[in-house]
């Protein structure tokens, strides 16, 4: 699932995107198969660069994640970089850096931010952090719907009925209904309109 599904992010991206001008990465419950939650704003240059040459099999920064948790600037990290994958990084911007990990009994998130002018503050880490912790605890209490429900759910708070949501989403109304009773359920919703409600107030949509 992609991160935007979290509920109430929106405004807490856009706010991140001001102490963090070069970019963030962020993923969540880091499995073997890949993190359950994953948003990144590197320059796509070196987005591309590094998923072409897999780069993260010789960073520094994401054996750090691996090894330990809690938070570090990039200059503090002090691993071995014999590829120069942060000298690298720095060609686009990627200058200065911190990165916030938590471990949990689903995988390890993490938090990595740039900028190139400055090292972060003390008050920026902080904010960091709570950022992710309070992202894990949406998380982890509030119900989460595959991308298949949440373009259902979307689609009936557009004003769409079923037999609409089945054209425009290229499924069955029979599938339609399926996911409905899933997001009923999950909602603990007596009806869609219930679930919708509860789904707007807890801010599952940035705007409404």
């Amino acid at each position: 699932m992609i991160v935007s599904k979290i509920p109430g992010i929106a405004e807490d991206l856009e706010a991140l995107r001001q102490i963090a001008p070069s970019g963030f990465v962020l993923a969540i419950h880091v499995r073997w198969a890949g993190p359950e939650f994953l948003h990144s704003e590197f320059p796509e240059k070196w987005r591309k660069k590094y998923e072409e040459n897999s780069y993260f099999m010789f960073d520094p920064l994401y054996y750090w994640t691996v090894m330990k948790s809690g938070q570090t600037r990039w200059s503090e990290v002090g691993l071995p970089d014999p590829h120069k994958i942060m000298k690298k990084a720095a060609e686009h911007g990627l200058v200065y850096g911190a990165t916030t990990c938590v471990s949990g009994g689903q995988g390890k998130s993490f938090l990595s931010a740039s900028r190139p002018d400055r090292e972060f503050t003390a008050p920026e880490l902080t904010q960091m952090k709570d950022y992710l912790d309070k992202w894990l605890k949406v998380v982890t209490e509030r119900p989460l719907l595959t991308d298949a429900e949440f373009s259902t759910l979307a689609a009936i708070r557009d004003g769409l009925d079923q037999t609409e949501i089945a054209s425009s989403l290229g499924v069955s109304v029979s599938t339609v209904k399926k996911r409905l009773r899933s997001i009923r359920k999950k909602f603990n919703a007596a009806t869609v309109a219930e679930a919708l409600s509860i789904a707007v107030e807890k801010k599952y949509f940035s705007t409404y």
